[in-house]
């Protein structure tokens, strides 16, 4: 009779309303992966081993597979929400029991811990309190650190500019002269008086001559020595360098040579300067006499408060060992040698430093060796003086505005954690008030060779198993490990319609199971009714 095979097929139909039920319950569970029931028919055992012409006494649930397809990931505004895009668990820990789930819903408790709802603690690799360097080893919980960042002082500054070469030098740049200390004793110019030997800015000249001749008064003779210290006929004048020179008569009938330059390389940081005279020339005109001629240097007169006395102008925030903001200031100053600069340096609006030259070539690269050491008191408690390396490799002078191309430094003040992200690689990192991140930990991933396999624990939890295989861990990206999505989860991947069209085609199985059973008990009664 029918009966058991009957029976048997109800409590399969049972069985798979059950499993279809369970998947409908879930279909909004985070990470829940859907339940299919597997049937197997049932034949009574056979001593002969030949089951021709036998009948099966029914159905069996053989397994229950549980479909680890990728469920559909949703966006959410929970940072610590995390999706995996791929294969792989999370593992968890459960006061040192370890089970694996594909819910990512997480939290901070109040330890600093990564947990689920259930206050399972998500495991990982820790990092580096101090760099943040992910240190490898074995796998612990994920603890965040919540304490502040400490400062970094300011070691390297790093400024990229573009100089105008098309400037000219500040007006209030003055020029150098030097005066001779007696008016010239004769205007007879002849062999044997008529060379002159000195620099002017730096640039050199020698052995210049004098057109012999007797000058009708000191100005002319005035006349000839400019012609001639600037002249490229003369040997080794002037002409065609970067320096000239203006020679007058002052009101003493004294000669004074003047350099017609200002802030250049001969007097870096005081305009431009006249060296003393040698030579023959030098003694019969009384250049050189008893007492020393009057040699004046010209003046930058550079002030930070003063927007004439320099070029162009860029600042930069610094940090000393606590963590106090300075302002640093560049202050660019075009001399009259062509692609020369100088820079000066401030801190705070105070005194400026020495001036630095900086040299570019025809093609407008800065050839002064880099980096130029900077060292500035400082009256916070910090240490001092804050001392730092400036680097203006890469600066330019081209006949275009000028720009600040790039400014960087290595400082940074104090700042409290302020934010949480995770990376593709599972990488938790910390956001912090002053803008700087250091890493927290990275989240290790789990695989194995039988996902069936496992135990199903409920609270979206699994358990390694004999079936399921040793867990495979890793880095997610590594391997055949899927992508951490930050700020999303995945959702069940349950297939609401299959669901649906399942539930009607068991409850058919059921109905006709139990259809079986009502006929079969019509037979019985017509036997029953024989009697």
């Amino acid at each position: 009779m029918g009966f058991q095979q009957a029976l048997s097929g109800l409590n399969a139909a049972s069985s798979a309303l059950d499993a279809i039920g369970n998947n409908i319950s879930n279909a909004s569970t985070i990470g829940y992966k859907a339940q299919t029931p597997q049937f197997a028919d049932i034949f009574a055992s056979s001593l002969g081993g030949g089951t021709a012409g036998q009948v099966g006494i029914g159905v069996q649930v053989s397994d229950v597979q549980q479909e680890f397809s990728q469920g559909n990931i949703t966006a959410t505004s929970n940072p610590l929400d995390l999706a995996l895009n791929g294969s792989g668990m999370f593992r968890m820990n459960n006061q040192g029991t370890i089970t694996y789930t594909r819910n990512g819903q997480f939290q901070l408790d109040n330890n600093g811990f990564l947990v689920n709802a259930a206050g399972l603690q998500l495991t990982g690799l820790a990092a580096d309190q101090t760099t943040g360097a992910i240190i490898p080893g074995s796998y612990v919980p994920l603890q965040i650190n919540n304490s502040a960042i400490p400062p970094q002082v300011t070691s390297l500054s790093q400024v990229q500019t573009n100089l105008d070469s098309r400037a000219t030098p500040p007006a209030t740049m003055t020029a150098g002269t030097l005066t001779a200390s007696a008016a010239p004793t004769t205007l007879v110019i002849g062999a044997g008086n008529n060379t002159l030997t000195g620099s002017v800015d730096g640039v050199a000249f020698s052995g210049v001559t004098i057109p012999s001749a007797t000058y009708a008064s000191a100005a002319t003779l005035a006349t000839a020595i400019q012609t001639a210290i600037n002249s490229t006929a003369s040997p080794a004048g002037l002409g065609g360098t970067s320096a000239s020179v203006t020679v007058t008569v002052n009101a003493s009938g004294e000669l004074m040579l003047t350099s017609n330059s200002v802030g250049t390389t001969g007097s870096l940081g005081n305009g431009s300067a006249v060296a003393a005279l040698t030579g023959t020339g030098a003694t019969n005109l009384a250049l050189i006499a008893a007492s020393a001629p009057t040699l004046v240097s010209g003046a930058d007169n550079f002030s930070t408060s003063a927007t004439t006395s320099y070029t162009s102008s860029t600042s930069q925030t610094v940090y000393d060992s606590l963590g106090n903001a300075h302002n640093f200031q560049l202050y660019y100053s075009k001399t009259s040698e062509p692609g020369v600069w100088q820079v000066y340096t401030s801190l705070d609006g105070g005194a400026p430093s020495a001036a630095t030259l900086l040299s570019f070539d025809s093609t407008g690269t800065l050839k002064t060796p880099m980096p130029l050491a900077q060292s500035f008191t400082v009256a916070t408690g910090a240490t001092t003086p804050l001392a730092f390396k400036l680097d203006l490799t890469g600066s330019t002078q081209y006949g275009i505005s000028f720009g600040t191309n790039q400014m960087l430094q290595d400082g940074f003040t104090s700042g409290k954690l302020s934010g949480m992200s995770v990376s593709a690689d599972g990488i938790v990192q910390g956001t912090y008030s002053n803008g700087k991140s250091r890493n927290m930990g990275q989240i290790v991933l789990a695989n194995f060779n039988d996902l069936n396999g496992l135990q199903t624990m409920g609270g979206n939890q699994w358990a390694e198993t004999p079936t399921s295989g040793q867990p495979i861990l890793g880095i997610a990206g590594t391997g055949n490990l899927g992508l951490v999505q930050s700020g999303s989860v995945e959702e069940s991947n349950v297939d609401m319609t299959a669901e649906l069209v399942d539930l009607i085609t068991q409850q058919r199985n059921y109905q006709a199971n139990s259809q079986t059973i009502k006929t079969m008990n019509t037979i019985m009664q017509t036997l029953v009714n024989l009697q």
